[in-house]
């Protein structure tokens, strides 16, 4: 838990960081007309742009809500399954799920964005891995395996806009040196990257409007 708190704060401190660009694109993406959000898989509480709304965090990991909730960014935090949300139709203006989905068999996942998508009055907004991004398997919290991968078409194919992240795909890592080290070859990859998003675009952002 201390290593990733480190590494999150890392990705979100240094320029061109994973969780910065994540963090960058949600103030970019919501909806300035809402005034309420529903933060579907909220971990720790990464998005600081949640305090403009009346905005509810859930996660099924336990450790991680007194964490999310003592940052401030949420009115309220509650542990619940995303497959068992217990919200109402058209309950929140924008509903955000970042790098959750793709945490879900493909069946499971398809029926988590019907249930957003009724929840939403204005917007859902999701993130995820472009394609399969294997993780290794977390004894600590088994929520975390990678259990489904996800392409842009697929989202386009029902009806959101598609956003990626130029930031290269890598294999997963949680040493600093390796974090620091992929950072410094921005620059140089940049161009590959855009280049040849199917290969080397590490994530995108999907948005529906419910409008």
């Amino acid at each position: 838990m201390k290593t990733d708190i480190m590494l999150e704060k890392l990705s979100k401190t240094l320029p061109g960081g994973l969780g910065k660009l994540h963090a960058n694109m949600i103030d970019a993406l919501l909806d300035k007309h809402s005034e309420s959000c529903l933060d579907v898989g909220c971990g720790r509480g990464a998005f600081t742009s949640m305090r403009n709304y009346y905005s509810v965090g859930v996660d099924i990991f336990a450790p991680n809500l007194p964490i999310a909730r003592d940052k401030g960014y949420y009115r309220e935090v509650l542990q619940c399954d995303v497959n068992y949300l217990p919200f109402g139709p058209k309950s929140f203006d924008s509903v955000v799920c970042v790098e959750v989905i793709e945490h879900l068999e493909k069946q499971a996942g398809q029926e988590l964005l019907r249930n957003l998508e009724g929840i939403a009055r204005r917007q859902v907004i999701i993130m995820t891995p472009w394609g399969f991004d294997e993780l290794k398997e977390r004894h600590d919290n088994v929520h975390l395996n990678h259990l489904s991968g996800w392409l842009p078409d697929e989202f386009t194919s029902m009806g959101y806009e598609v956003y990626p992240f130029y930031y290269p795909r890598y294999p997963a890592g949680n040493h600093p040196a390796q974090i620091i080290g992929r950072y410094a070859l921005l620059p140089v990859l940049y161009p590959l990257i855009r280049a040849n998003p199917d290969k080397w675009v590490q994530d995108f952002a999907a948005v529906k409007s419910m409008n």
